[in-house]
Formats: C-alpha cells, structure tokens, sequence
C-alpha cells in the first residue's frame, strides 16, 4: 500500500472504477500469476491469494476507522496495493497505523493458523507480512520508512530521504541476495521477486 497517488503514465492492462476507488491492473499482475500457477500447487496459489487479500482488507478497514480515503488499488507483480489521497493529509502515527495494518493483520493470521497445526498457511501469512516490512519503495515498510524521513528531513535536506531510501533498498537487497545464496536458496519465485524488487528500486530513482 502506498501512501501517494502514483504517476498515471504507468503501463496498465485495465483501469477502471467503482464507487470512486480506481482500479488498475498492472501487465506485470497476469505475468506473475501466470508464473506461480506454474510453481506452486493449486492449494498453495489459493492460500497466497487469501493471505494478500486479507493484507489488503487490513489496510482498507484502518483507513475506514481513520478515516483516510483511498483513491486507488492496484494489482501488480508486487501483489494489491492501495493508495491514499495523500499521506500530507494524514497526522504520521495515523499514517503509520495504516501503513502497518496488513503486515500486522498477516502476522496475527500467521499465529493463529500455526497454533491450529498449519504450517503451510501460516507461512502464507507470513511470507507477505514479512515482505512488506522490507524498505522497498513499493512495499509497506518502505513507504512508511519514507514518510518518516521526509517528515524530519525533507525541509532541512530535501535530497536526504531520497538518498537514504535508495542506500536501505540496496544494501537490504544485497543482503537477501548473499544470504539466500549462503542458505542454499534456489526457489525461483523468491529469487524472481528480489530481482523485480531491485529492479523496481532502479526505475524510481
């Protein structure tokens, strides 16, 4: 979920509206489902699924209570994201609350379902609560992490924030990159996302 409108100019499949939520469906969304219907099983895919939906859900139902309106959800290779009118609006612990009401929506469903003895939807949950807490710019944390520096930053050193997010992205990139090479990591979807991710990282600086 992000905090800002993102640029209209970005390439879509299809975009329409209900109720005044745009919807936007990235080309990069039916590539990816395409691809993990090839390495997952039907049953893993459908858990994936639910697990983003409700990460989703969490943020949409935050914003209700906080009163923040949303203004568009988009379905990418990154998974849903929702979009604020604008994170200026929106005191930061506010913000903050919101931006962090998937990650913890995932973390809590991943508890309850590893006490009930299942593992495999557990680790569903907790695979894009996880995620999302990395300092990506299209990722939770990263977003978070982002306003938090403007917010102390941008006025007296407005190229800091800007600057720092692109060093965490990169070393935190580089750091999932050796340790999945030093555990033996090969599963491509992992490997397939932290190349997107970097590559993401690339085109918004």
């Amino acid at each position: 979920m992000h905090g800002d409108s993102p640029a209209s100019s970005a390439p879509h499949l299809l975009i329409f509206r209900v109720r005044g939520l745009e919807i936007a469906v990235d080309f990069t969304a039916p590539a990816l489902l395409a691809l993990l219907s090839l390495l997952l099983t039907p049953r893993a895919l459908l858990m994936t699924v639910l697990a983003c939906i409700l990460h989703e859900s969490a943020h949409f139902l935050a914003m209700l209570l906080t009163r923040c309106k949303p203004i568009r959800l988009t379905v990418s290779a990154v998974g849903f994201r929702l979009t604020l009118q604008s994170s200026a609006l929106c005191p930061l612990p506010v913000f903050c609350a919101v931006m962090l009401a998937g990650a913890g929506a995932n973390l809590l469903a991943a508890a309850v379902f590893a006490l009930a003895g299942l593992p495999d939807a557990a680790a569903a949950n907790l695979a894009p609560a996880l995620f999302n807490l990395l300092p990506f710019h299209s990722t939770d944390g990263g977003t978070l992490l982002s306003a938090v520096l403007e917010h102390f930053w941008l006025i007296r050193r407005p190229s800091l924030p800007r600057r720092m997010m692109r060093l965490l992205s990169a070393g935190t990139a580089a750091a999932l990159g050796i340790g999945m090479i030093a555990c033996g990591i090969t599963n491509p979807s992992l490997w397939g996302m932290l190349l997107f991710m970097s590559a993401s990282e690339l085109l918004c600086g």
